[in-house]
C-alpha cells in the first residue's frame, strides 16, 4: 500500500485548471507500484514452473533493482498518465559557477522525463538511493547527496523551461529521490522475525527520512509480505535481505528563485 506523509504545498502546482502536481504524483506512484507487482508477479510464476523452493524469495521487482531499472517502470507509469512523455529531454543547464563573478559557459544536459499533464509542461528528474533499516537515515551521506543532487537537476530544468517561453505552458519541476529501504538478515536470525521487526520500524526511518529532506511530497510504499523478504545475498549468496518498504520523496519547483 502507500501511505502518503506530506502533501504539494505550492499554490501554483496545486492549479487544477494547468494540471495539479499533488493528484500528478499520486496517479504515478499507483501505476509505478502496479506495473511493479505485475512483474513480480509473472517472474514468480517462471521460478513455481521451475520448481524453486520459496519462489517468492527469487524474485527481483524492478522497484528494488538499479536506477535504470526505477525508471523503466516511471517510464511505463508516465505513459499511462500523460498523453504526452518524453524520456532525456534535451535542456541547457548552466554549469557551476568558478567564481562570484565569472560563470563557466552553459553545457547541454538531459531531464529524465518530460511529460505534459493537464495544461502544463512537468519536467521530472529521478535518483534513487538504497539505506538501512539499522542506522539513522539523517547520517547517510548517500542520501544527502543524492537529495540534494535531484533537487539541483530539477530547479536547472525548470530555469530552461522558464527561459524558454512559449515552448513549456505553465512549467513545474520535480526531483524524485526512490529510496530503497533493506536488512540484512544473519545465518543466527530468522529471516520471517526480521521481516517482521523490520516493517516495525519502517515509519520511524520515513519519519527521518522527512526530517533530514524537508521533502514537497512525501509517500512510502509497503509491498505485500511475500515481496519483503529476498534469496541470495552475502558473500556465500546464501542469506535473505529484508524489504520492508520503499519511501519517495519530491521537492517541487515552480519558480526559479
Amino acid at each position: 500500500m502507500l501511505k502518503i506523509v506530506s502533501n504539494v504545498a505550492l499554490k501554483l502546482a496545486l492549479d487544477a485548471e494547468r494540471g495539479n502536481v499533488q493528484v500528478f504524483l499520486e496517479r504515478l506512484l499507483v501505476e509505478v507500484v502496479s506495473e511493479n507487482y505485475r512483474y513480480f508477479a509473472s517472474e514468480h510464476l517462471y521460478y513455481q514452473r521451475h520448481e524453486y523452493d520459496q519462489p517468492s524469495t527469487y524474485c527481483w521487482p524492478p522497484l528494488l533493482a538499479n536506477e535504470r531499472q526505477v525508471s523503466g517502470l516511471f517510464a511505463t507509469g508516465l505513459s499511462r498518465v500523460c498523453p504526452v512523455s518524453r524520456p532525456e529531454h534535451s535542456i541547457s543547464r548552466t554549469a557551476k559557477r568558478d567564481s562570484e563573478d565569472l560563470a563557466s559557459p552553459p553545457k547541454t544536459g538531459r531531464v529524465d522525463f518530460l511529460a505534459a499533464y493537464g495544461s502544463r509542461h512537468i519536467a521530472l528528474e529521478l535518483k534513487r538511493c538504497p539505506i538501512a533499516t539499522i542506522g539513522d537515515a539523517k547520517v547517510k551521506s548517500g542520501l544527502e547527496h543524492q537529495w540534494s543532487t535531484v533537487s539541483a537537476q530539477a530547479k536547472n530544468a525548470l530555469v530552461h523551461m522558464r527561459d524558454s517561453g512559449k515552448d513549456y505552458d505553465s512549467p513545474v519541476s520535480i526531483g524524485l529521490l526512490v529510496i530503497r529501504i533493506s536488512r540484512i538478515v544473519t545465518k543466527r536470525r530468522n529471516p520471517e522475525d526480521e521481516r517482521l521487526a523490520a516493517a516495525e520500524s519502517l515509519p520511524i526511518v520515513v519519519e527521518r527520512i522527512r526530517q533530514r529532506t524537508r521533502a514537497d511530497f512525501l509517500c512510502y510504499y509497503t509491498p505485500p509480505a511475500e515481496m519483503q523478504l529476498s534469496y541470495g545475498w552475502g558473500k556465500g549468496k546464501d542469506q535473505y535481505r529484508v524489504f520492508p518498504g520503499v519511501v519517495f520523496a519530491a521537492v517541487v519547483h515552480g519558480n526559479t528563485r
